[in-house]
């Protein structure tokens, strides 16, 4: 089962609604609509893990915390330097560093492997809890 909890803010006010028995293309529709201003932030629950979506528009952030551990889904393989981007989370204006900052098509990517076991090249960080 596929619930998801979307942020909605009105000014410095936010309300959560709730889409319980959620499917794929509602969790694409709902991350589509992030703008980083009035939905800056969803979490999806799946099984064990909750996977959370910061940002909106084309900047994305990806964490999914299970059981045992925190993962973070990176842009790249490669070690970028230290340059960070400013990114709106939950309403708040967030400092993240450059290689944790993915587009669109790669939170689509990871919600395809996470929520329907599709195999694909992905790069996490995974910080054991």
């Amino acid at each position: 089962m596929i619930t998801i909890y979307e942020e909605q803010r009105t000014g410095a006010k936010a309300d959560t609604v709730k889409h319980s028995h959620a499917s794929l293309e509602k969790c694409l529709e709902v991350i589509r609509k992030m703008d980083g201003f009035t939905c800056s932030q969803i979490s999806i629950q799946h099984m064990d893990n909750m996977i959370m979506i910061g940002g909106g528009s084309q900047e994305f952030i990806v964490t999914v915390e299970s059981n045992t551990a925190i993962h973070n889904l990176l842009c790249s393989t490669e070690e970028e330097e230290e340059e960070m981007v400013e990114l709106t989370v939950g309403g708040q204006a967030c400092e993240i560093p450059q290689q944790y900052i993915v587009s669109i098509e790669l939170v689509e990517s990871a919600l395809l492997q996470l929520l329907k076991d599709t195999s694909t090249e992905l790069h996490w960080e995974i910080i054991k809890k």
